[in-house]
């Protein structure tokens, strides 16, 4: 079992930019179902942060609730970057938006690249759409 969370490319590369311009911290977050997630979600943040080359401050933070809750639950950032789904619910990038509190950028990526991630041990393939970045 393994994750690959959708739009998460551009979502990266800006958090990346956005950090090193405002020599900021970086927080992947992610929210998901159940313990055995939260391991693979762990699991696939350090393989990004590694292949990625991020700043070695670069927090991991794994919630085991809703989407939603997490969102509450997930520490205070000046900026949220989120992706997008191909076809956006707008409502729903609202909602988003008013639970954070805070700026928020949406972003969507080509889909022409992805980052497919594997090591030795592991190959992230589970969907997962819940992931996003705070700076």
């Amino acid at each position: 079992m393994g994750l690959l969370p959708t739009n998460m490319d551009l979502a990266t590369l800006l958090a990346y930019q956005l950090a090193q311009n405002w020599n900021g911290q970086i927080n992947l977050c992610m929210a998901v179902a159940d313990g055995n997630m939260a391991d693979s979600a762990r699991s696939f943040f350090k393989e990004l942060i590694s292949l990625t080359r991020m700043p070695g401050k670069t927090k991991i933070i794994v919630l085991q609730n809703g989407f939603e809750d997490a969102l509450l639950q997930a520490p205070r950032a000046d900026q949220t970057v989120f992706g997008l789904l191909l076809e956006p619910d707008l409502a729903f990038a609202q909602k988003i938006t008013g639970l954070v509190d805070a700026s928020c950028v949406f972003v969507r990526d080509s889909g022409d690249k992805t980052l497919a991630l594997k090591n030795k041990r592991q190959d992230y393939k589970m969907r997962v759409s819940k992931a996003y970045l705070n700076i």
